[in-house]
């Protein structure tokens, strides 16, 4: 019974662990040195069959690819948001507008940048050349209708 309670506060701990890497691997650039390791290190555990947290080591690795092509995000989380990363919940389903008032709903992670809504948009309807995918863009519509 007192191992199953020490399992349960290990557990929680690396759980926690795995949530603050996420959150860091999203704003933080690694160094170079670093960066060679820590990629094979979260690899090395999405690879490994029945191995605890692979989901979110996976979810790490994607964050940290993104930062080091695009730079990491800006923004940092409001309380809101750093509430449920901490809670595991990495995403969010936002509205998109599309022309002719057909209204799309994407889930958007923590990482997500504008591309990645506008090949997801034009993958459902049915351009996967890049070219094409160029000619869309996104505008942003806030809670007062001013277009950013």
């Amino acid at each position: 019974m007192m191992f199953l309670y020490f399992f349960c506060i290990f557990s929680d701990s690396c759980q926690k662990g795995w949530r603050l890497l996420y959150i860091l691997t999203a704003y933080y650039r690694c160094s170079e040195v670093l960066k060679p390791y820590l990629l094979k290190y979260l690899l090395d555990v999405c690879a490994s069959p029945g191995v605890h947290f692979q989901g979110i080591a996976k979810a790490c690795e994607q964050n940290l690819r993104k930062t080091f092509q695009y730079g990491g995000r800006i923004e940092y989380p409001n309380s809101m948001e750093l509430k449920a990363m901490m809670a595991g919940r990495s995403s969010k389903r936002q509205l998109f507008l599309l022309p002719g008032g057909t209204e799309r709903h994407l889930k958007i992670k923590t990482c997500s940048v504008a591309l990645d809504a506008i090949e997801e948009l034009c993958y459902e309807m049915g351009l996967h050349n890049m070219e094409a995918m160029d000619e869309y863009a996104i505008f942003v519509v806030t809670n007062r209708g001013e277009n950013i």
